[in-house]
């Protein structure tokens, strides 16, 4: 049995913005279009992916589409079961 955090990475309505002509930030690049950070989850683990948006909420980001196309889990660590 698989415990821990799932995520379906879903964008309804993908952005045309220019990646190359955002401003580059340290959390990823600036759109001046939407006024937000967009993340850039290409080379992330599906841990960070999953540690980022439980921190940072609704957010805007950039994926590769084998990213889009799969369920991310991060398993938690299970403490053994027994009874002393």
């Amino acid at each position: 049995m698989r415990t821990g955090t799932a995520l379906k990475i879903n964008i309804p309505e993908p952005c045309h913005e220019d990646w190359d002509k955002m401003t580059l930030q340290d959390k990823g690049r600036h759109c001046a279009s939407c006024q937000k950070t967009v993340f850039d989850f290409t080379t992330a683990t599906d841990e960070h992916i999953v540690k980022t948006f439980q921190s940072e909420g609704k957010l805007c980001g950039r994926f590769k589409s084998t990213q889009l196309l799969s369920l991310i889990h991060i398993s938690e660590p299970t403490r053994p079961l027994y009874i002393s």
